[in-house]
């Protein structure tokens, strides 16, 4: 072989293909993006969950708590409660609108409230133990949203309290009650 030969190169050289497939690139892969939706959504699903129970839950406070708190912000309730003080119950011309006191056990401080709704009898006993929910306002009064009396089943009626007397001064006539229908059959 001759010098020329070995030498020889091919004139025009072709570049060789390389076949390398363009691949894509992302942020996040489907499981990433799957992922992420979850905890976004958890997250929503937490924070509503908690403004919405914060909103809900109501702080009770003493009688006399409520005389030195501020007015209530509009947003926000609270539950006080107290004793009716005797006599002081009114109720409006629409029947429905009352304004009452309550008082602490100790009866030193004494709260004016307002309350728009249905009453029951039960109410009307001076030893009604009553649960408020409600705001207290500028001028020192408390507006109720709810109106609970407490433990309404150990008021008696006149009847009953006449049995129970019966029995523990051994009288053993019948209270008064009014005559029951299957009395009249006999």
């Amino acid at each position: 072989m001759t010098n020329d030969q070995n030498n020889q190169q091919p004139e025009n050289p072709q570049p060789q293909a390389v076949a390398t497939a363009a691949r894509t690139s992302t942020l996040m892969g489907p499981r990433a993006k799957l992922a992420f939706a979850f905890v976004l959504v958890a997250a929503a699903l937490a924070y509503f969950a908690f403004t919405a129970f914060e909103g809900a839950t109501v702080d009770y406070l003493s009688v006399a708590q409520v005389t030195d708190e501020v007015p209530t912000a509009t947003d926000r309730q609270v539950g006080v409660m107290g004793k009716l003080v005797q006599d002081s119950y009114v109720r409006d011309a629409d029947g429905l609108t009352a304004h009452f006191a309550i008082k602490d056990e100790d009866g030193l401080d004494v709260l004016d409230v307002t309350y728009k709704g249905e009453i029951g009898q039960v109410f009307f006993n001076d030893h009604s133990e009553i649960i408020l929910q409600g705001q207290k306002l500028a001028d020192g009064s408390f507006h109720a949203a709810n109106l609970t009396v407490r433990c309404p089943s150990k008021y008696l009626t006149e009847a009953e309290q006449a049995e129970l007397d019966a029995q523990n001064n051994g009288d053993p006539s019948a209270p008064p009650y009014q005559p029951d229908y299957f009395d009249k059959e006999a």
